[in-house]
């Protein structure tokens, strides 16, 4: 019996050898505009190798306002310039089309070569969401800096071994997240003069004695979650954040507690204590002190919610 030939009967219907019906290949019948979202929530390697599925594919990864990538590399990369991991990135910056503004960057980097180039990169193509994780691999802190600034760059998530110090002003940076990074100066965050939104997450506070200062006029929420300086908690907190309606704290409480002014915005508070035993620098009744003072200096908020381990009174 001869073989029919593969082919379309109809609209919508598609037959293969033997006549018998295919399902309908419905991304053909997709608009450049959806292709182009959906390749922006998968990787952007997978994105780059979609580019063999015919012409009309060719060029789609290079219009992505979205880039995920995620590096696999040694620890200490024998040639860090020539790594492959930065290397395709490093190929995507440079053939995507430039006229296309990267909204969002997400980079797992596993080598410290590679955070700080694609941080300074991100700087320099006007990223305005810049998310780095270097969680994995990496096993001691190493420092991140950057000689330029970037007025479009509104949003920053750093997580791992980052050394977070001094950086040069942000006027557009309005949300920044750190989760378990080293904070080595005071006033980490006074560059970020419009900054609104600010989470430290397990944050080693590697700060001299007067503590860490939250200096920041536009502030409305900030959030401190299992925060330390090795092995107790850290020397202070100091906020300077006249509009600060949302404040959680989470964790070890910092040995000293300051509001410069009364925080007369405040309207939320949570706080979830963790008391340090053994800490001959801070006995526990004195932790229960500062406690106190803390509470008492949310006068004006409209919502306190203490987690039962913070009312806790024996120890």
């Amino acid at each position: 019996m001869k073989r029919m030939a593969r082919g379309s009967y109809g609209y919508g219907h598609t037959y293969g050898y033997g006549g018998e019906q295919q399902p309908e290949d419905r991304l053909t019948s997709l608009s450049d505009d959806l292709l182009i979202s959906i390749l922006s929530h998968i990787d952007t390697k997978q994105a780059v190798q979609s580019s063999i599925l015919s012409k009309r594919w060719v060029n789609l990864w290079t219009l992505l306002p979205v880039l995920n990538f995620t590096c696999e590399q040694d620890q200490n990369p024998p040639n860090p310039p020539d790594n492959d991991g930065y290397m395709f990135i490093h190929n995507v910056f440079a053939r995507r089309n430039a006229s296309i503004l990267i909204e969002k960057l997400s980079v797992n980097v596993s080598d410290h070569y590679t955070m700080l180039r694609v941080f300074n990169d991100a700087l320099s193509l006007r990223v305005s969401d810049l998310r780095i994780d270097c969680s994995e691999n990496i096993v001691k802190h190493y420092p991140i800096s950057c000689v330029d600034s970037s007025d479009l760059l509104m949003s920053l998530s750093l997580k791992g071994m980052v050394e977070f110090g001094y950086f040069p002003r942000f006027d557009g940076l309005v949300k920044l997240r750190l989760e378990r990074v080293k904070i080595v100066e005071n006033e980490a965050f006074a560059s970020f003069v419009n900054l609104e939104e600010l989470f430290l997450v397990n944050c080693k506070m590697e700060v001299d004695s007067s503590g860490l200062e939250v200096v920041a006029d536009k502030l409305w929420r900030l959030t401190i979650s299992s925060c330390f300086h090795t092995p107790v908690a850290y020397p202070g907190l100091v906020l300077s954040t006249p509009n600060l309606v949302v404040f959680e704290l989470e964790g070890l409480i910092p040995m000293e507690f300051e509001a410069v002014e009364e925080l007369p915005a405040l309207h939320t508070v949570h706080i979830d204590a963790l008391f340090s035993y053994g800490a001959p620098e801070l006995p526990f009744e004195q932790q229960k002190i500062n406690l106190i003072k803390i509470i008492g200096s949310f006068k004006y908020a409209a919502c306190v919610h203490l987690t039962p381990s913070t009312v806790e009174v024996n120890p």
